[in-house]
Parts: C-alpha cells; sequence; structure tokens
C-alpha cells in the first residue's frame, strides 16, 4: 500500500526478428495497492484445457495490482480499451454459443478471433490451450442473474500476450507495441516466497488484465500461480498431525492440533479465531440513520449506513486459513498432515451475519490443501452427542464458553471441541483426555460432574 508516484515514461525500439518494426515500450506507474492472498478464479476460467490429467489436483495463488490509469500513457491505454473491446465481443458471443449449444456462433466467434485479435491472444479460445477460458461452460448451471466478466488474455510463456520479463509486466498491443508495467519489490519478493513453498514442482505463472467500465480509474493485473500435483493420499494417523477446525461456531472459527500414537491422543493447541469486530461498524450506522431521520442529507447517509452493516470478512478468512495451515506445519515438526474441515450446512448458518464469512473457508481451504499437498477431508460430525456413550449432551452458557455435558457418563467440555472427539473417534484413535482446556465450570454444574 505505498504512495502514488510517476514513474518516467521509457520509449525503446522493439526488434522482431527480420522485420525492423519500430514500437514503444511504455511504462506505467508502480501499481496502488497489491492483494498478497486472493486464491479464486474468474468463474468459468478454466486451466489446462481438455488435455487436463485424471488423478491430478490444481492449487491456486494470486497476486491482485491495481494501476492508476491517469498515470498511463494515453495513447497506450486508448490501444488497450481498443483490444479490450474487440476481445470482449468474440468472448461473449463464444461463451454464449458455448451455453446454448450454437455451433454455428462458435465458427463465426472463432472466425472473428482471427480477423480482429493477434494471434497471440486467440490461445483463449483454443480447447487444446494451457489458457483455455471456457473449460467449465458445459458445467455451469444457468444462473438467476449473469454478470459476464472476461480478462483480456492469459499467458504461460512469452508468445502470448502478458508476461512478466524480470522485474517488469510486459502487455503486447499489437503491432509491435506494448506496455511495460512495472513489479514492485514486494510482489516480487512473494512471487519467490510462494515458488520455493511448493519445490521442487513447477508453478506456472499466468499473467491477466482486467479493465471495466463501472471502474475506468484502474486498470487491474493479477497474476496467477498454478501447481499441479498428485492426489494426496491418507497418510497414517498414528504418525501424522492431526488438525481439526470447526467453523460452525457462534465464536468464529475453532482449530485444534494434536498428536497420536496409538496409545494416547495428545492436544497440543486449541486456537480460536474471532471475526472482525462489527460493534464499531453498527454504531458507525447507527449515527448515519439518526442523521437521515433529521433530514441531514438523508439519501448519502442512509447509503453509508447500509454500507456500514453489511458483513463481508473474505480478507479475515484467507488470512485465519492461511494462519491455520502455517501453524499446522510448525506443529508437524516433518511429520505428514491431516486436517478436517467442519464446514456448516448452508441452512444451519442462514441468515445470520456469519453466513458468507463460514461457507466461504470452505473454498479457500480446499484450494491450500491442494498447494500445500495436504490431505484434508470437509466431513461434519456432532456437536449435540456424547462421543463416549452416545447420549444427548445437555448445554450450559457462561459468559464466552457453551458447556456441552453428559449426564450419564460425565463428560463434558466446551462445545466447540465436541466434534474433534468424534473425528479422533472415527480414525480408530484413542480419546484425548477432556477437557481439552481448562474450563472455568459454573456453580450448578460442578455437583453434577463430582457426582
Amino acid at each position: 500500500m505505498g504512495k502514488l508516484y510517476k514513474a518516467p515514461v521509457r520509449l525503446e525500439p522493439v526488434h522482431r526478428g527480420n522485420r525492423a518494426a519500430e514500437a514503444h515500450a511504455m511504462r506505467g506507474p508502480a501499481p496502488r495497492a497489491l492483494e498478497l492472498e486472493s486464491p479464486r478464479l474468474a468463474r468459468g476460467a478454466g486451466y489446462g484445457g481438455k488435455k487436463r490429467k485424471r488423478g491430478l489436483v490444481e492449487g491456486f495463488r494470486v497476486l491482485t495490482l491495481l494501476y492508476r490509469v491517469g498515470e498511463l500513457p494515453a495513447g497506450a491505454f486508448q490501444r488497450l480499451v481498443e483490444l479490450f473491446k474487440a476481445y470482449r465481443a468474440v468472448g461473449a458471443l463464444y461463451f454464449w454459443s458455448k451455453r446454448l449449444g450454437l455451433s454455428e456462433g462458435v465458427e463465426l466467434a472463432l472466425e472473428r478471433a482471427r480477423q480482429q485479435l493477434p494471434y497471440y491472444y486467440r490461445h483463449a479460445f483454443d480447447e487444446d490451450s494451457r489458457v483455455y477460458q471456457f473449460s467449465e461452460v458445459g458445467r455451469m448451471r444457468r444462473p438467476r442473474k449473469v454478470v459476464l466478466q472476461l480478462p483480456l488474455v492469459e499467458a504461460v510463456h512469452p508468445n502470448c500476450g502478458c508476461y512478466i520479463e524480470e522485474n517488469t509486466l510486459v502487455v503486447r498491443l499489437g503491432n509491435g507495441e506494448r506496455l511495460e508495467l512495472p513489479l514492485p519489490e514486494r510482489a516480487l519478493k512473494w512471487l519467490q516466497e510462494k515458488e520455493r513453498e511448493v519445490a521442487p514442482l513447477k508453478v506456472t505463472k499466468i499473467v491477466r488484465v482486467q479493465w471495466r467500465e463501472d471502474r475506468p480509474e484502474y486498470l487491474k493485473v493479477q497474476i496467477v500461480l498454478r501447481v499441479e500435483r498428485k492426489k494426496p493420499v491418507m497418510p497414517d494417523p498414528k504418525s501424522a498431525l492431526l488438525c481439526y477446525v470447526d467453523a460452525n461456531s457462534d465464536y468464529g472459527i475453532v482449530a485444534v492440533y494434536a498428536v497420536s500414537d496409538g496409545v494416547r491422543t495428545k492436544v497440543l493447541e486449541t486456537p480460536k479465531l474471532r471475526p472482525p469486530n462489527r460493534s464499531r461498524r453498527l454504531k458507525a450506522a447507527a449515527k448515519r440513520q439518526a442523521a437521515a431521520a433529521y433530514g441531514h442529507k438523508r439519501g448519502i447517509n442512509l447509503a453509508l449506513a447500509r454500507l456500514s452493516t453489511r458483513f463481508r470478512a473474505k480478507g479475515w478468512v484467507k488470512a485465519a486459513a492461511a494462519q491455520i495451515f502455517k501453524k499446522a506445519f510448525q506443529r508437524a515438526n516433518d511429520r505428514s498432515v491431516v486436517m478436517n474441515f467442519d464446514i456448516p450446512d448452508p441452512e444451519s448458518v442462514k441468515n445470520s451475519y456469519l453466513q458468507k464469512t463460514l461457507l466461504s473457508l470452505g473454498k479457500v481451504a480446499r484450494n491450500l490443501a491442494n498447494w500445500f499437498g495436504v490431505y484434508a477431508t470437509f466431513e461434519c460430525y456432532p456437536s449435540t452427542k456424547c462421543p463416549y456413550c452416545g447420549s444427548e449432551l445437555e448445554m450450559i452458557y457462561t459468559r464466552r464458553t457453551r458447556i456441552a455435558y453428559c449426564r450419564n457418563c460425565g463428560f463434558y467440555d466446551d462445545r466447540d471441541f465436541v466434534p474433534f472427539y468424534h473425528w479422533v473417534k472415527a480414525l480408530g484413535l484413542p480419546m484425548p483426555k477432556h477437557p481439552l482446556r481448562k474450563l472455568q465450570l459454573p456453580e450448578e454444574l460442578k455437583p453434577l460432574i463430582n457426582s
């Protein structure tokens, strides 16, 4: 998040073999912002074409950079906008022809691509290409609301339209022209760090450039890192680190790290991750609504109040998932890792302010598991059933904890940790000592536990 500054524009000729076509190499400004954790791909943008190998999983990491359009060379940006318009028109025709099964429309779109687009931008329409954009069109369900967002192009080698050359991002504009955008040092370090995480596997870099009319002041660049590995198999739970993550919690996200040797199961750590505090945003929304009630800039204050009450914690979910994986590798000490993510049923959190937050954890965790090659499952286990005798658990609510206890066998623990016992039992491992962490029992529960 550095300050904006204007970098000098550099002009230089570009030589293409024997063709002495001069072109301008135009360097743009430093990016406004970069988002280091955004493992999400555009809908319908698949990689690998039809020749994707079976039995493999793909993990992605995405680096997003924003460049101010006002600081780009005017001629280069105008040429880029023309290229966008031509590509989007062809892409929309190809997309809907594929979606509706119109072979004539597909042929017409390919013909227009050959006429209007440079050859290195046609890989997006080649079904055998690694940057084919429409591999998931046939499997997509017809949505109620469609927002079509197609990137300009994706590239994996210098023969395509966008690529990285040392510490510079190059966008080819056609007719020998290209736009050069500098990559900040922080972004370069991040890319190198991600490559070391999966070494010795090869990381494929894919560059996407996007510009939208609803945000015309920014040019968005995404650098997608893609790694392909064999689907991980489940290691022996007796010699692996056990990591159970429960997102079905009023608290937010709960993780349990444990190890077992087949004789006893030892719990190492039980962190709880809270979502961002909403109280400040709600107070600000209340002030805006009060101002609107008195007639002070009514429309503006009501709009700002609605924005303040919206709870979107995508960044927190990504940071929490990354923290869980990082802690697992630290605790593993060269052991294998077995993980289970208990993601709630959408109906159980419907109309809750945590609905989108908790449900999005599954996609983020699946991507990180594929990236690191960790065996992960996504199964739900009960939190109201005793793991020892199967009786129904009763609840006592304290200020910060929901304590579940069994009148039949005397089991008690934090309700957030009860599913972990069921998971350990399903793995065929011995039960850990309960409670997993020290609890401050209320007075009415102590006689029941002692009896």
